[in-house]
């Protein structure tokens, strides 16, 4: 853990925002919206600040102690183990030597039949009633988060509103609770993530009270930062697919997990993606002459399936190497 974390991550205040009051004729619409495009564009992260838009209560019924992911993180290891799936990183993920994390993923979770299935799957029986309403109401309001971050940036490439309403369309999420362990020792630096770039359009990210997510800003030459989340605070990523989209314009950093002192991290990331069959290319107002595509259109889902094999999970530039144009000379 020797890199330098003299970084910093802009950090936007959305007070006022929300879907109703989009449209380029909003002034406040448009100002937030260039300091999104400024802060992806330059980081590819950034804090957004949305005071009141998670009620305390439902936060700490999901993020506090013994809330929903406190209680579902703290079922054996046969129960999580249930969360499977045929494809990569949609299911329970944990028991990884050298690692304190565990990670468990919910499809689809603004379907409440979707996160009943899930609770059904973990306690087989009873479906934990108060988890799924708890579970579901957090998911819808974190999607409204992400639904005015993307919107912003895909009005900002030039993208028409016929666009951005099929691209809606073609969009699945994930949301993945996860549990940090402690290491204890004050003085103990300890990897709970290693350094990833996200596949996703975006990722949107929620914590208790302790930090631990460190991005490298700048597009690579800022520094590390450690964004200190305040209550209310969302932390926005964004991934392979959005750099796809904006022709490169938007920026996908690589981010880790890095745990210290003797409190467990719980967080929660709902991250939006095109569905698998959808072929991922620029958008044709982000292309011409001077700007050709800087990416060979590509399946998602093949995409991700790249991603998790053995020989690509340390690559730190998986979307290069999948599919980016050479250019001769």
């Amino acid at each position: 853990m020797a890199d330098s974390l003299h970084g910093s991550i802009p950090r936007i205040d959305f007070a006022g925002i929300g879907p109703a009051a989009a449209g380029a004729s909003d002034a406040k619409w448009a100002a937030v919206r260039a300091a999104v495009m400024d802060a992806l564009c330059e980081h590819g992260c950034f804090e957004a600040v949305m005071d009141g838009l998670i009620a305390p209560e439902l936060s700490a019924a999901v993020l506090g102690p013994g809330g929903a992911l406190e209680t579902l993180l703290s079922l054996p290891v046969s129960a999580k183990a249930r969360n499977t799936s045929e494809k990569p990183y949609r299911g329970y993920v944990g028991s990884v030597p050298g690692l304190p994390y565990e990670s468990l993923a919910i499809m689809d979770p603004l379907s409440p039949d979707a996160v009943r299935d899930f609770a059904d799957l973990m306690w087989p029986g009873t479906g934990n009633t108060a988890f799924c309403k708890s579970m579901h109401a957090y998911a819808e309001k974190v999607a409204l988060v992400e639904a005015v971050v993307r919107r912003m940036v895909l009005e900002s490439v030039g993208a028409t509103a016929e666009y951005i309403e099929e691209q809606a369309k073609a969009t699945s999420f994930k949301l993945r609770l996860t549990e940090y362990a402690a290491p204890g020792a004050a003085e103990a630096r300890v990897t709970g993530l290693p350094a990833h770039r996200d596949t996703s359009f975006l990722a949107v990210l929620t914590q208790n009270d302790i930090d631990g997510v460190e991005v490298e800003c700048g597009r690579g030459e800022g520094g590390w930062a450690r964004p200190a989340l305040s209550p209310g605070s969302f932390l926005i990523f964004a991934g392979d697919t959005f750099k796809v989209l904006t022709n490169g314009r938007v920026f996908n950093p690589l981010h880790r997990v890095v745990m210290a002192g003797d409190k467990t991290r719980y967080s929660s990331i709902l991250f939006s993606s095109p569905n698998d069959d959808v072929i991922v290319r620029a958008i044709d107002e982000r292309v011409d002459a001077e700007h050709p595509a800087a990416y060979k259109p590509f399946e998602y889902g093949e995409y991700v399936v790249f991603c998790y094999t053995p020989e690509m999970l340390q690559h730190p530039k998986k979307l290069e190497a999948y599919a980016a144009v050479l250019v001769d000379g």
